[in-house]
């Protein structure tokens, strides 16, 4: 029982251990990521493919697995948010080369397949949601996260056309996705985790019982 007791103990730690993070000189927006939410997933995807990918791959990623997952038909995938000739199978590369980037817009932009998970997903979502204009700027817009940020507002228009809670749905969706591209395995091992401690919950029980049986023939 203190073998369960104990792997319990650590597993809550590490799922309360996400509080706030600071998020350059504010604090971080409060998140909660739900990579079970198919609906928030295939709008974050969405969002990502038409309005980031153009610029940041997903190289770690295959367009197929992900389909799989968020359970989008492969053919609307392909149909829908394939532009470039991909095919299913190949990961999620871009055609823009560091060279290129370099010239139009002076650096190769990062690939994002691992980002939340280096940057964590409240800096993501605050990032997101805190761009403001600044005529002192190359592209007019600064970030209250990352100050003289490089990267324009791609999402300036789903901003200005949106509500507030419709654009921070948006970007919630968006962040939600990262989330789960960054570890797309996550919910598969915390359904095997459940089991492995009901295993070990029933392992234990029973080996209680035989301990107490041997105890008792030898009194």
């Amino acid at each position: 029982m203190k073998l369960l007791f104990i792997i319990l103990f650590f597993s809550s730690l590490s799922f309360s251990a996400e509080g706030n993070f600071n998020c350059g000189t504010i604090e971080c927006d409060s998140f909660s990521a739900d990579t079970t939410d198919l609906a928030s997933l295939q709008s974050g995807l969405t969002t990502y493919m038409n309005n980031c990918y153009g610029c940041h791959s997903l190289k770690y990623s295959r367009y197929n697995r992900v389909a799989k997952d968020l359970e989008i038909p492969i053919e609307i995938y392909q149909e829908n948010l394939i532009f470039d000739g991909s095919k299913p199978g190949e990961l999620m590369n871009i055609s823009l080369n560091e060279k290129d980037a370099v010239e139009w817009i002076g650096a190769k932009p990062p690939d994002l397949t691992l980002e939340a998970r280096i940057r964590k997903p409240e800096w993501i979502y605050t990032y997101l949601r805190t761009y403001y204009p600044d005529a002192s700027r190359p592209y007019g817009v600064n970030n209250k996260v990352y100050q003289n940020v490089s990267m324009p507002n791609v999402l300036e228009d789903l901003q200005l056309n949106l509500s507030a809670a419709e654009f921070d749905k948006v970007i919630y969706d968006l962040t939600n996705f990262l989330v789960y591209v960054a570890d797309p395995s996550a919910n598969e091992r915390k359904r095997i985790g459940v089991y492995v401690l009901l295993f070990l919950l029933l392992f234990t029980s029973f080996a209680y019982l035989t301990y107490r049986e041997f105890k008792k023939e030898l009194k």
